[in-house]
């Protein structure tokens, strides 16, 4: 029984597509002039187990910080200008270039909801990790739309709208399909996933929001 719970374990954690920290301070980025072409990307989103007045309140700010760093000319610029090992470039990009992973970024067109209809769709859920020790912040599943967010690091108050912000444009990245190891290494952080909620992170953080 144990050796099955244990499998079912290893299976499991070898889908589930987790967010940890964003960490922004050691990303490079280089000067790329290229014209700003402003595209409106929405969100648009389903709240599961936000009990609290306050948790609504929290994650309603998170997506106006969102939403406004994804439309502004600074996050294209960061994108654009990324660089990993010297080039600019992502780590596991699907064969994109920055500028073609903004641009795609942009249509909303979510693996499971192709549409390009200019959204960041979202069915979030609150959840309790059965591993106190956990320092997953939230995860999701491939063939899902649904994001679990932890609620012992939501409900933390270290954990600013601005980080709430970041790891909702780490785990919708995962919905337009780009993904990272599971296992931490030195080339995970600069995955398309932690990039971009770095990004967010640091966009947000320039404008004082």
């Amino acid at each position: 029984m144990k050796r099955t719970f244990y499998l079912v374990l290893l299976i499991f954690s070898s889908k589930l597509m987790a967010s940890g920290h964003h960490i922004h301070q050691n990303y490079q980025f280089t000067q790329v002039d290229l014209p700003f072409k402003q595209t409106k990307l929405g969100i648009k989103a389903r709240l599961r187990n936000f009990s609290r007045t306050s948790d609504r309140k929290k994650m309603e700010r998170g997506f106006e910080i969102l939403k406004k760093v994804m439309n502004s000319k600074r996050f294209q610029q960061l994108v654009y200008g990324f660089v990993f090992n010297g080039e600019r470039t992502f780590h596991e990009n699907n064969g994109m270039s920055n500028e073609e992973i903004y641009q795609y970024l942009m249509t909303g067109g979510e693996v499971l909801k192709p549409e390009h209809d200019h959204t960041m769709d979202f069915d979030l859920s609150l959840y309790r990790s059965w591993n106190p020790f956990s320092k997953v912040k939230g995860y999701t599943l491939p063939d899902t739309m649904r994001i679990w967010i932890h609620k012992k690091f939501f409900r933390r108050k270290s954990w600013t709208a601005v980080d709430v912000a970041a790891n909702l444009a780490h785990e919708w990245v995962h919905k337009m399909g780009f993904s990272h190891s599971y296992n931490y290494n030195p080339d995970r952080p600069f995955s398309v996933p932690y990039a971009i909620g770095g990004i967010v992170a640091q966009v947000a953080e320039e404008m004082g929001l």
